[in-house]
Order: structure tokens, then C-alpha cells, then sequence
């Protein structure tokens, strides 16, 4: 539970609380903390959803406009269970949540968060997912076992249900008292904010024991421990120049066996002041600046991606998938008065297709882009 996102006051609040509780107590404290961040958090979301439920339940053409989803007997069923959640699900209980619902819900991640959408997502609950390393393999001739074992090599098995990821979430009473479909709103809106941190971080940095094998780490080798080797972060890229991004751009066609359109350049968001923008962007003779990169390079920023570091890379490289993500009540503590605490668990897993679909280089030895200046002598007529 993050609280930089929350003012001082209600911060130093918290944490004086947590630091005063007895260690009997302990538990109780972390959980109302955790109500009062989320509902410090999600204050303008409740607040809306409320008065939106109110004025649809009167006004036909308002609720039109909204654009609410058209639930499914099962998602009716599921959201249901929210009017007394504490009752309908006990701690022996769990409720897998629709695959309708964990769509939308990722539909919003992908919308929310530009990592995303470099993502290849396979289809909710799927079991398993097939990684293919080159697609449209396609050979002219008899079909031998020869051209099968080679086109079949391609592909690869990714397990969706191996890794666990848990979030917590917190349902206030005065959601559950809304209509099914604003508690659809509220439910995926705070899913969405709760996953896509841990989709964000395994898809970078995934250690693959106990998460997705992240791009930043090696799909075959492993350390000692059971973890995915780290990449070594290259220390040459020191330009956006044809020159300077030549090896880069053979390792991500593949050695030669995908077409590399646009570069996708991850960045932290100090990095992205002190060293990326000033190698990135230049003064242009006619004023002001300009991208200096000779091919299309998109730049993503996020806290995520680790200071000192960055990566380039290609869309749709990496395949990720969620399965069976259920939810129970949290049974070690006593319910709170205001908001009920549920735990949300999703076995889910994510890889590269190879690993060659992303480059990690050290970021601080790019250097500022100068703009050239030729110096022309005209010649002197005797």
C-alpha cells in the first residue's frame, strides 16, 4: 500500500497511528490505515459514482449517456455477493471473478499505462498460451518432417498459472450499496490500479521464480537461487545516430529475422531530464528543438524502470496472461466498521519471445546531442 500518493497530513497521521499501536494490535492498525488511504485515494471516485448512481436511477437519458456496461448473468451474480460481502464469502470460500470482468479490467490498465500496450495479452483464464518467436513462418515445397520440425521450433508453451500475484482491496460500505453496474465501475477501477503496478514491474524486472520473467533479465539463464539472470546493461549506446543504434537495431530484428519499425525507449523520469531528453532532442537551424533520432523512437516514462538504466525495445514481443483471479475475505483481522477488506489473487505469468526483443543500456553515458555547423569558405575572386 503506497501513501506518496496522499497528502502530509493524512501521511503523518497514519504512520503516528502505526507507530502507536500495540503489537496486539498491530494488525487492526495496518488495515485502518490502509481504509484511510484508500479512501483519501479513491474520494472524488465515490463521491462521483454516487451521484451518478443517484440521478440514473430517476433519469433514463443520463444513464444512457454514462455508457454503462450491459452485465452478463455471471457478473450480475458476482457483484451481488458485494451488497454483504463478509457473508456471501468466507474464508474457506473463493470466488473466481468472470472473465468478462478481468477484460475490462485490463482493457483499463492498457489505456492507463503506456508500458501496456507494448504487451501482447493472451485472453482471461486461459491455461496456457503459445510464444512464438518468428510469426508468419510459411515455406514453399512438400511439406517434410524436416520444414515441421523447424516451423514447430518457433513456438513455445508459456504456462498462465504458474506465478501468484495478491493485491488488496478495499470495498467501502457505500459502494455496495449502489446500483450492479456502478459497482462495476468502482470494482474495476480500483483492480486496474491495483495491477498494474505488479504487471508494470514483472514485465520489467520480473525475477521469473516468483514472478514473469522480466525484459530486463535473460529467459534461459538462471542465477543460483532459482531467478533469472539480469541482462548486462550495455555501456556503448551513447547516441541516437544511425551508427550509434546500428547494433542495437540488428539484436532487435532478431539477427535479421524481424522487420524493427518503431523503438520504444523506457526510461526513468529523472534519467529522462538529465540524460535522455539532451541526447534525444537538439536546437534545429530554424529554431527551436527537434526529435534528432533519424528513425521513429517513442518515449515511455515510469518510475519503475531503474534509475541509471534504460531499455529499448519493440511492441508486442512479450506475451502476458492472467488466470483464475479470485477473491476472499482477509480472515485475520476483525472487520472494520466503514469498508470490508478482500484479497485479490491472480496466477498469471508473462515472457519475452526471445531475448532479443529488448536492450538494456546504461543510460548516464548518452551523450547531449550538439548540432553539427559546417563552416563554408567562399572562395575569393582575383
Amino acid at each position: 500500500m503506497k501513501i506518496d500518493g496522499v497528502d502530509k497530513e493524512l501521511q503523518e497521521k497514519v504512520m503516528q497511528m502505526l507507530n502507536d499501536s500495540k503489537p496486539e494490535d498491530k494488525a487492526q492498525a495496518i488495515y485502518d490505515a490502509a481504509d484511510m488511504i484508500v479512501t483519501a485515494k479513491n474520494e472524488k471516485l465515490i463521491k462521483d459514482l454516487t451521484e451518478q448512481n443517484a440521478k440514473a436511477a430517476y433519469d433514463a437519458e443520463y444513464r444512457k449517456s454514462l455508457n454503462l456496461p450491459n452485465l452478463s448473468q455471471k457478473e450480475k451474480e458476482f457483484y451481488e455477493k458485494f451488497k454483504d460481502v463478509k457473508q456471501a464469502i468466507t474464508a474457506k470460500q473463493i470466488d473466481i471473478i468472470p472473465e468478462e470482468i478481468i477484460d475490462r479490467t485490463l482493457d483499463d490498465v492498457k489505456k492507463a499505462s503506456n508500458i501496456m500496450k507494448l504487451i501482447n495479452f493472451a485472453p482471461a483464464n486461459v491455461k496456457k498460451w503459445l510464444v512464438a518467436s518468428k510469426t508468419g513462418a510459411a515455406e514453399w515445397g512438400e511439406l517434410t518432417g524436416a520444414i515441421t520440425g523447424e516451423m514447430s521450433a518457433t513456438f513455445t508453451s508459456l504456462n498462465i498459472e504458474i506465478h501468484k500475484m495478491t493485491v488488496f482491496l478495499i470495498i467501502p460500505k457505500a459502494i455496495q450499496d449502489l446500483a450492479l453496474p456502478f459497482v462495476d465501475r468502482y470494482f474495476t477501477a480500483i483492480l486496474s490500479e491495483a495491477v498494474q503496478d505488479g504487471l508494470v514491474q514483472a514485465y520489467l524486472n520480473g525475477d521469473g521464480k516468483n514472478a514473469p520473467i522480466g525484459i530486463m533479465r535473460q529467459i534461459e539463464t538462471a542465477n543460483a537461487d532459482g531467478t533469472n539472470k539480469a541482462k548486462t546493461a550495455l555501456t556503448n549506446i551513447t547516441k541516437f545516430s544511425p551508427k550509434g543504434l546500428a547494433a542495437v537495431r540488428k539484436t532487435l530484428s532478431n539477427n535479421g529475422l524481424r522487420t524493427v519499425g518503431t523503438l520504444y525507449l523506457l526510461c526513468n523520469p529523472n534519467d529522462e531530464a538529465e540524460y535522455v531528453d539532451p541526447a534525444l532532442y537538439g536546437e534545429s537551424l530554424t529554431g527551436g528543438y527537434r526529435n534528432t533520432s533519424f528513425l521513429p523512437i517513442e518515449k515511455i516514462v515510469d518510475a519503475n524502470v531503474p534509475a541509471g538504466k534504460a531499455i529499448i525495445t519493440i511492441e508486442k514481443a512479450y506475451v502476458m496472461g492472467l488466470s483464475s483471479v479470485s477473491m476472499k475475505t482477509y480472515d485475520q483481522t476483525k472487520a472494520m466498521d466503514d469498508a470490508d477488506v478482500i484479497i485479490g489473487k491472480a496466477y498469471g505469468n508473462g515472457r519475452a519471445i526471445d531475448d532479443n526483443t529488448a536492450v538494456v543500456f546504461d543510460v548516464t553515458k548518452l551523450e547531449e546531442y550538439v548540432l553539427p555547423v559546417t563552416q563554408v569558405t567562399t572562395p575569393v575572386t582575383p
